[in-house]
């Protein structure tokens, strides 16, 4: 019984997980599997359903089941330099906001070859892979 519910567990998990096609600054790309983004902190802070960005004051998860393409643009003039981004939605048009700037902001997962992390800053586009069903 116990082996069938941790079984169970393992396949729910694969399937939920998200694979990324990452581009980063010197143009590889790569597929990630299990793809989440480490914010850091004290008890860990991963988002594994999408990225955290700003709509005005606003903190908002943008889902990667509802994007097509995030493209890292720069960085704002600001005091605080927060990551520029523009944000192809699967549904409506671009959105171009700015990444919430918290911690490690590392994206990690896993590739063909092994375990990969890059941080966000050195990424230049992301594209969502579709789950076959």
């Amino acid at each position: 019984m116990v082996r069938l519910i941790i079984f169970f567990l393992v396949s729910v998990s694969s399937v939920f997980a998200t694979d990324l096609k990452i581009t980063d600054a010197s143009n590889t790309i790569i597929v990630v599997h299990d793809a989440f983004i480490d914010y850091g902190g004290l008890m860990g802070d991963k988002e594994t359903e999408g990225l955290r960005i700003y709509q005005g004051e606003a903190m908002v998860t943008a889902l990667w089941a509802n994007i097509r393409s995030v493209t890292i643009t720069g960085k704002t003039t600001s005091a605080e330099p927060r990551p520029t981004a523009e944000i192809i939605p699967r549904k409506g048009s671009k959105i171009n906001t700015t990444l919430v700037s918290k911690g490690r902001m590392r994206l990690s997962g896993k590739t063909d070859l092994g375990d990969y992390a890059i941080d966000l800053e050195k990424i230049r586009i992301i594209e969502p892979l579709q789950q076959q069903q």
